[in-house]
């Protein structure tokens, strides 16, 4: 034995306390909660935020549409601007951006932007403003093109500024995540958390000489073990989705997708001719499977009461009147003047009645009117 008698006592005794409250000096499940869920939102707001082009590159194909050389050069500028923006942004607040893009001088070989404009944009000293200057010129060329008539209309002029709006904003939070970033201790005070609380588990979870059961490894420690800290890991991973690491959001695919995307949207191309589908003039519509995929079953999408019947088997007729608050105070005349019979129709006679020809369904639909029972 290590321990001599009193000394075995004695660790019984902290043993004992430390699982008594260890639960209520730590909280962790709380801790690791809410530190988890605000990571995930933070990181979810950064990829949305992020900048998408398919929105805005859609709406200039659109509301840009004429087939010059003049209005295919402006929409692939206005494309690129944009793309531009997001890469002055990502640069600065993204490694791997970084790492691409280290000097102006690489974003312009790269074909973002051409040299005057690279001249244009190092020309203005302040630093924060360049990020916008790309935008700014989408602006100029907007409003250009509106007074030219390319844009026929101010509701469209509204439509792509609003496009470049929403694009704007989502950039700018990317900026205030940055310049914002979680502090410092807050990470830490959850990682020095988890370690303390294993720590003193060590202590708290051995099994003592009164313990109802004495088994050498300790199952449900070694499973808390690795939930908490894989929980942990989760926030520290998603902490920084602009990092340099493979689990980080990829901000280069972002960039060539959005260019590559962008330019290709633009591009007005006319649409195939209109053609008869398959299913036309055909009263079923059966859309195929695969051999292996038509034995998934799945739940049809109809509500929970849709097929409820509330009606007992043989019922032909449904009775109809005013609520109870009403109908108390009505006299008898009223009573017989409000309260209807309703015809009940097979489903086979309402599909027939359907498929009628129109002299037909006038005949049919005086015979299922509601009827009224009174006497006047």
């Amino acid at each position: 034995m290590i321990l001599s008698e009193p000394q075995q006592v004695v660790f019984e005794r902290i043993a004992n306390y430390l699982a008594h409250d260890i639960y209520q000096i730590i909280p962790l499940t709380f801790m690791l909660g809410f530190f988890v869920s605000f990571v995930v939102s933070r990181w979810l707001a950064v990829l949305n935020g992020i900048g998408w082009i398919d929105n805005s590159a859609m709406v200039f194909s659109f509301f840009i549409d004429e087939n010059t050389e003049e209005a295919r050069l402006l929409r692939r500028t206005l494309v690129r601007h944009m793309v531009l923006t997001q890469v002055l942004i990502l640069r600065d607040i993204s490694l791997q951006v970084r790492k691409r893009f280290p000097t102006m001088e690489t974003v312009m070989e790269a074909g973002f932007l051409t040299k005057r404009e690279q001249e244009a944009i190092e020309a203005i000293d302040d630093h924060y403003s360049r990020y916008w200057v790309p935008l700014k010129w989408v602006y100029q060329h907007v409003r250009q093109a509106r007074r030219d008539n390319i844009i026929s209309s101010d509701t469209f002029y509204n439509r792509i500024t609003l496009e470049v709006q929403i694009f704007q904003q989502g950039l700018a939070n990317l900026l205030k995540y940055d310049w914002v970033p979680v502090p410092l201790i807050y990470p830490q005070l959850i990682s020095l958390s988890v370690r303390i609380y294993f720590l003193l588990c060590l202590m708290s979870r051995q099994f003592l000489k009164n313990s109802p059961i004495d088994i050498w490894v300790p199952i449900l420690t070694m499973i808390q073990f690795i939930v908490y800290f894989g929980w942990m890991k989760v926030g520290e991973v998603l902490l920084n989705p602009l990092g340099d690491d493979d689990d980080d959001i990829e901000c280069n695919h972002i960039i060539d997708r959005n260019l590559i995307t962008g330019f290709k949207l633009v591009e007005n191309t006319d649409a195939p001719k209109m053609e008869k589908d398959v299913w036309w003039n055909k009263s079923q519509i059966m859309p195929l499977y695969t051999v292996k995929a038509s034995e998934r079953s799945f739940s049809p999408l109809i509500g929970s009461a849709a097929n409820v019947s509330l009606l007992k088997k043989g019922t032909t007729t449904i009775e109809m009147k005013p609520h109870k608050n009403d109908f108390r105070v009505m006299n008898d005349f009223q009573k017989k003047l409000f309260t209807k019979r309703v015809i009940i129709k097979p489903l086979s006679t309402r599909i027939a009645i359907a498929k009628a020809s129109d002299d037909e369904k006038r005949v049919s639909m005086l015979e299922v009117e509601e009827e009224n029972e009174i006497t006047l």
